[in-house]
């Protein structure tokens, strides 16, 4: 349950977020017990739940999903439809802790390499900026802790800060590329430009996997159809959308494409 550590993306604004509301909480109960006045009673029930409100915001964050769970429900669907454990080159875009490597890792058959003690042989390379998770309390920044939760899944990863619209890697060289909820936190141009750096560091009969939260950040434009704002975003970038659907659990719903380079 605890082979991986993805940590929580800015832990410490959410620490102090956590430590302000359960403060005010305990400050409610101290008024509404010891004045012990009708007013000091309300008030003191405001400043409860009031403080509870503001902190579960933070809270969430650490248990949906929990940092030690690689939640590799969400990568099943995108892993069986790519040839990712047949791939020499494989690069996954907006890495962040390695959740996306360790998810698609995790969703393989039991016929796959680490399944039988072994390591993948696919050269992988994780870029990020990485800068948005920060350095975590143990003293580990996130491409650390990418490289070190994936090698626990059995793959070896060279961690590479980047842009996703100026990948750090040569024209066609990667069998397979992923990018899992990286494009949905780009506004349209730069997620644009993301496509087409996928497209360009691609092989001709190369793969291209898609992750995308619909609604997020720049993404809103994908809510009402995310499947076909992808889908046409892909196309238009010179790709066949092999593959598609969507996946869910809870309030969480993600829609997934999988792709080859239209020749």
């Amino acid at each position: 349950m605890f082979r991986y550590y993805f940590g929580v993306t800015a832990w410490r604004r959410r620490l102090r977020r956590i430590v302000v509301g359960v403060g005010v909480a305990a400050g409610g109960v101290a008024a509404g017990t010891v004045v012990g006045t009708r007013a000091a009673y309300v008030a003191g029930l405001v400043a409860v739940f009031g403080g509870l409100w503001y902190a579960q915001a933070a809270l969430k964050p650490l248990f949906v999903p929990a940092p030690w769970t690689p939640a590799a429900w969400r990568y099943g669907p995108l892993r069986h439809a790519l040839d990712v454990a047949d791939a020499d080159r494989w690069l996954d875009v907006g890495t962040g802790t390695g959740r996306s490597l360790v998810g698609l890792a995790e969703s393989r058959d039991e016929n796959a390499p680490e399944a039988a003690g072994d390591r993948w042989p696919a050269d992988v390379t994780a870029v990020d900026d990485f800068d948005r998770f920060g350095v975590g309390p143990l003293g580990r920044d996130a491409a650390t802790r990418a490289e070190r939760n994936a090698e626990t899944a059995g793959l070896s990863v060279d961690a590479v800060r980047g842009d996703p619209s100026r990948l750090p890697v040569e024209s066609g060289s990667q069998d397979v590329v992923t990018a899992c909820g990286v494009l949905s936190e780009l506004d349209e141009p730069a997620a644009e430009a993301a496509v087409s750096e996928a497209r360009r560091v691609l092989r001709d009969d190369g793969q291209f996997g898609v992750l995308a939260a619909p609604g997020r950040r720049g993404g809103e434009a994908d809510a009402a159809d995310p499947l076909a704002y992808w889908s046409d975003a892909l196309e238009s970038a010179g790709f066949t959308v092999d593959v598609s659907g969507a996946v869910s659990r809870g309030d969480a719903r993600y829609c997934y494409l999988a792709c080859s380079v239209e020749s």
